[in-house]
């Protein structure tokens, strides 16, 4: 259909601007269909997890170079805090990199122009944990028990899929790991995901109760 409006003699049609209208609403549709599909089928084949040496430090580099564009179009400065942190942990390398870029994408949206994201490292002899600071409008409280729901979003319409934190926390679920989120509205929102170090350390996840909670399949991750 683009390709016909965009032909010489078309140029004078009736009403032209309206199809063009209609033409540019049905193909963000159609990506937004792409998105979603794409993340639902990611999800629920739930392919089988490749455990590896994975060194995070380089995961998070490697992410947050792939963001670096769009956060520099809004002015965004990422920081990254890795130093004295042992970054080595037994996990699936793919799925974490998809974590890290869920999580930086949902910042990016969230933060305004001219904001800060920090990503930083903090570890113990079992578990590591990966924190995503940032400067933006923060989560309302109305809003917390519904974030990690598949298709909830505060975006525009046409603007995001609402399954990013949903497949975020299903991941994490895979890993053995657990995620954390505070938030206070125009202050930012501050993401914490614990990973064991090794699957043998998956078992002692659960000691830690104060920093970390269960992730709940649909629902949130009953952060405060």
């Amino acid at each position: 259909m683009r390709i016909l409006l965009d032909k010489a003699e078309h140029a004078d049609m009736p009403r032209k601007s309206d199809f063009e209208n209609a033409v540019g609403k049905i193909e963000t549709a159609i990506e937004r269909a792409k998105r979603i599909t794409h993340q639902l089928l990611g999800f629920v084949r739930k392919p089988e997890t490749f455990f590896a040496e994975t060194d995070l430090t380089v995961l998070v580099a490697e992410t947050v170079e792939f963001a670096a564009s769009e956060a520099e179009n809004k002015v965004i400065q990422i920081v990254q805090e890795m130093e004295g942190a042992n970054g080595i942990i037994w996990s699936d390398p793919y799925e974490i990199r998809q974590i890290l870029f869920n999580l930086l994408t949902n910042a990016i949206a969230a933060v305004g122009s001219n904001g800060t994201i920090t990503v930083s490292l903090k570890d113990t002899d079992s578990r590591v944990m990966l924190i995503v600071e940032d400067t933006g409008k923060g989560i309302p409280k109305e809003n917390m028990e519904k974030i990690f729901e598949p298709f909830f979003t505060t975006k525009p319409p046409g603007m995001g899929t609402g399954l990013g934190l949903y497949v975020t926390c299903g991941i994490v679920d895979r890993l053995g790991g657990k995620i954390d989120i505070t938030s206070r509205v125009g202050k930012g929102t501050r993401f914490q995901v614990i990973l064991p170090r090794s699957r043998e350390a998956c078992g002692d996840m659960g000691d830690n109760k104060d920093i970390c909670v269960d992730i709940l399949p649909l629902k949130t991750c009953g952060c405060q």
